[in-house]
């Protein structure tokens, strides 16, 4: 066997067929799909049953109700191949994935990183994430951690290939109790043990944006402070691990910077079910943030900051800060459109 899609399932009725059958329509002959039901109270395990009987490389798990790290950890228990993909439920594998992931696994490597497509579901716009053009890259180091970050790669579990035999060596697992960032937590820690990695540009699975339910909607009282723990195991990494260059470490402050302004710009525009003074509140304890002006202050002293900017957020103009950007995006646009 050489590929096991594992792919965790939660009153996912809704979604869960698109998602089946973007995997059986690609004949997936050297692959096992396992889907693991996570207690779910809808149709979902009706549908996965009924799948099972089928096709035969589908394999069903059910557990109670222990969120989605316990089901990615029993799909990992029970895979069979070479290879682990995780797919989640509301997504999808883009057309021919399969027979690209089975040509890149016979490269001499312990990690693949692909790209993906974004749908906005309201909408159905569809567009693929940017990312440094390269459909074939092979590394031997840790330098492209800092933009495999800023190019939002590395954070998510969808896309990747990871050895079986490398988890199980080193006895890698989803953490139970964490509620924001497992994905990038297991990735870190898969990622200090490998040796070569192929990164490519090519996107191979579609990622579902629901701004309703999507995590980049999602509110978190202490959204700051949950980034700022990843932020610290990061840094951890780095020291103890990646041993990146100053150019890398250049990148990676950039990364850092751009964390602390965007989860500034989701109280201000995402998380409108907060009242105005608390968002604003919230705005400026991330901006005055000791953390938050380290960065800031790196940023300009790598020269990676527009002058504007920096007098803006020195001296709390924070407001003015984002509706400049706010202006300039929607002009930007504009100008796209009228050319």
């Amino acid at each position: 066997m050489k590929i096991s899609i594992i792919v965790p399932v939660y009153n996912s009725e809704k979604y869960l067929y698109k998602c089946i059958q973007s995997v059986v329509s690609q004949n997936p002959v050297e692959c096992e799909m396992i889907l693991v039901d996570d207690g779910s109270t809808d149709k979902s395990l009706d549908m996965m049953n009924k799948a099972a009987e089928k096709y035969p490389y589908i394999r069903v798990m059910h557990q109670t109700n222990q969120g989605v790290s316990m089901a990615r950890n029993t799909g990992l228990k029970a895979a069979s191949g070479e290879w682990i993909y995780f797919l989640d439920s509301d997504d999808e594998l883009e057309e021919h994935a399969l027979d690209i992931m089975l040509k890149y696994i016979q490269n001499d490597c312990q990690w693949i990183i692909f790209n993906y497509s974004k749908l906005i579901a309201e909408t159905k716009k569809r567009s693929v994430n940017e990312m440094a053009e390269a459909e074939y890259e092979l590394h031997r180091d840790k330098e492209a951690f800092p933009q495999l970050l800023n190019e939002q790669v590395f954070m998510l579990q969808g896309g990747k290939l990871y050895r079986r035999d490398l988890i199980e060596k080193q006895q890698l697992y989803f953490k139970k109790d964490v509620a924001y960032g497992e994905d990038i937590r297991f990735n870190m820690q898969y990622f200090q043990y490998v040796n070569q990695y192929i990164i490519s540009s090519i996107p191979i699975f579609v990622y579902k944006i629901r701004k309703s339910e999507g995590a980049g909607s999602a509110y978190y009282e202490e959204a700051f402070q949950m980034q700022m723990d990843i932020d610290q195991e990061i840094l951890y990494m780095v020291k103890n691990h990646y041993h990146l260059t100053t150019k890398a470490k250049q990148q990676l402050n950039r990364y850092f910077y751009f964390q602390g302004i965007n989860t500034a710009a989701a109280y201000l525009v995402v998380w409108t079910q907060i009242s105005l003074r608390k968002r604003l509140k919230e705005i400026r304890l991330i901006m005055e943030d000791p953390r938050f002006i380290r960065f800031l202050e790196k940023q300009k002293q790598y020269g990676d900051i527009h002058k504007l900017d920096y007098i803006l957020l020195k001296q709390k103009n924070y407001v003015v800060y984002y509706l400049v950007h706010f202006v300039y995006t929607y002009l930007k646009k504009w100008m796209h459109k009228e050319f």
